[in-house]
């Protein structure tokens, strides 16, 4: 049974899913798995081996019992009143500066965000989000923009200062991965050009060190195409998101990562 459960979990991480969802996934597969145990000790006691069921059962119980904690928690976003892991993970070693979800404590809503260079004023009514199209050599451009907006201190991994107990903190009332970058990071230099019939966002540390990032494919739900016959476009903001991360464990944050990702935010306007 430990073997499957191990064949598993190995195969899960093929999967490119939400480290949550895959949680609740598993959960479900442990709690089923947990009553073969059941199974077993029934035997035993079918078999007069009062000493092996006993044990078994036991074992099964004290499973069941972590089981559903786990599914409390992956599906309602909280420790239940009776989930003793914290104090488990404490005397076993743990953080014991982590927030402890049976102290009754509140998050903070604290937004990790960096400031936005001017690139101009845009109505907010005016701003569609624009759809990107990114294949690998585009990752790779936007993949080393980051490492030198890491060496040239721009971007800094540090969680905003952050200590591990305020990202639980968030993490656990966002619902949702903390980034080492924070919200998101606003690139210092950006263009928009037209190559091949395309819209190609450019972007780099600065003018003269610039490379292709993304083609726009639509913005809002249009295809860029059409809004260019009757309108002006521009780039109002473009931002990185993504990255190393950590999310709410069980009484503890769990460290992750994500791929780097461009967001990037159209302004438009009726030709005249």
């Amino acid at each position: 049974m430990l073997s499957f459960l191990d064949i598993i979990n190995h195969y899960f991480g093929y999967l490119n899913i939400n480290n949550r969802v895959k949680n609740r996934i598993f959960s479900i597969i442990c709690l089923i798995g947990d009553f073969y145990l059941l199974y077993k000790s029934i035997y035993y006691f079918r078999a007069q081996a009062i000493g092996r069921g006993v044990i078994n059962l036991i074992v099964f119980l004290v499973l069941l019992y972590f089981a559903v904690m786990n599914l409390y928690f992956y599906y309602r976003g909280r420790n239940a009143v009776v989930d003793v892991s914290p104090y488990v993970e404490k005397a076993l070693g743990g953080d014991p500066t982590a927030p402890h979800p049976l102290a009754g404590q509140t998050a903070k809503p604290k937004i990790i965000s960096q400031v936005q260079p001017a690139t101009g004023l845009f109505e907010e009514k005016d701003l569609l989000p624009a759809q990107l199209e990114v294949d690998s050599a585009h990752q790779q451009q936007l993949d080393q923009l980051v490492a030198q907006l890491i060496e040239a201190g721009y971007i800094s991994l540090n969680y905003a200062g952050l200590a591990d107990a305020d990202i639980y903190e968030q993490a656990q009332h966002f619902q949702r991965p903390i980034y080492a970058i924070g919200e998101r990071v606003a690139l210092p230099f950006y263009e928009l050009k037209q190559e091949d019939g395309q819209w190609v966002v450019h972007g780099g540390i600065n003018a003269m060190a610039k490379a292709p990032l993304a083609v726009i494919k639509s913005v809002g739900l249009t295809p860029i195409q059409e809004l260019t016959d009757h309108y002006q476009l521009a780039i109002a903001h473009t931002w990185i998101t993504g990255g190393p991360h950590k999310m709410a464990g069980r009484s503890g944050v769990v460290e992750g990562s994500d791929p780097y990702q461009l967001m990037v935010q159209m302004a438009y306007q009726k030709r005249v």
